[in-house]
């Protein structure tokens, strides 16, 4: 049976708070939509109160011709971009940021949404704890969360991996993404009360299990051979969301890559309640892919 092969997003959507650390994630969005050849669009959402600070302002300086909150932020927006703006088509509207990001997302046909994380004390903590955390959790297509500056396309790419459908689309998405990479699937198991156990006969049996389990998720028809030959598996005992960003920093990893759905707690910690410290340790990049049933199948 012959599978469809994913491709590349036709349209890429960068969503900014136009602070100093979004310029990351544009220079990673830029970056991929000329590898790409995807459209660009940067969004910017206004606060609904400055709109209403707005049009209950009657009296402005003489001088001042007074735009719109909505007109200011797209002249921002057109100026922050420079030259890269001669071929970035610019959106700004008003409302729920995560809300009518989505929406915007949805009506353009967006393949991906880029993001970064900005240090902010007022703007940049909203967009680090309720934006990214709704788009990451009602996005249909890949989030992409930008911490590094691009300084060229992505090398090295970790792939979590709890060898479920979730983290099968999550490999698959990625070798379509970013084909021809240094591919490692990640592992990490941790189970309840392995104290109370003989420690030796369980690790040697778990990992056997795991092992298999690898092998056998590798082996799945929708998996590139050219991926199957050459990716890395890394299985490891122990705490996943720790082993994971240990391991992302010491083989300094350009991109992490997760499933947004796993059975494992790996992923329930890193879409969990705990989803905006890792997002902020992690170093490297971090893709986020919605599971989405019967893709690819």
């Amino acid at each position: 049976m012959t599978h469809p092969r994913l491709a590349p997003p036709h349209k890429i959507l960068l969503a900014t708070d136009l602070s100093c650390r979004c310029d990351r994630a544009l220079d990673r969005a830029v970056q991929l939509a000329k590898e790409w050849q995807a459209e660009l669009i940067a969004a910017y959402v206004v606060d609904p109160d400055q709109s209403r600070q707005y049009r209950f302002d009657r009296t402005p300086a003489s001088w001042r011709r007074l735009p719109s909150p909505v007109e200011r932020m797209r002249w921002r927006l057109k100026r922050d971009l420079g030259t890269s703006a001669e071929f970035i088509r610019v959106i700004v509207e008003e409302g729920p940021p995560g809300e009518t990001l989505l929406s915007i997302a949805a009506r353009e046909g967006c393949d991906l949404i880029v993001t970064g994380i900005a240090r902010d004390e007022t703007l940049g903590r909203m967009i680090l704890g309720n934006t990214v955390n709704r788009l990451v959790r009602g996005s249909p297509v890949p989030v992409l969360i930008v911490h590094d500056r691009a300084l060229g396309a992505y090398r090295s790419i970790v792939v979590a991996t709890d060898f479920s459908e979730a983290s099968l689309q999550a490999l698959l998405t990625t070798s379509a993404l970013f084909p021809g990479r240094d591919l490692t699937l990640f592992h990490a198991y941790d189970v309840p009360f392995s104290g109370l156990l003989d420690e030796r006969d369980y690790v040697r049996n778990l990992r056997t299990m795991e092992k298999e389990l690898g092998a056998k998720f590798l082996s799945d028809e929708r998996v590139d051979t050219a991926v199957r030959a050459s990716a890395d598996v890394i299985i490891e005992h122990g705490t996943p969301g720790r082993l994971l960003a240990d391991y992302v920093e010491n083989e300094h990893a350009d991109l992490t890559v997760i499933g947004s759905h796993g059975r494992g707690v790996l992923f329930d910690a890193l879409i969990g309640s705990t989803a905006q410290s890792l997002i902020e340790s992690l170093e490297g990049d971090l893709l986020v892919v919605h599971y989405r049933p019967g893709k690819g199948q």
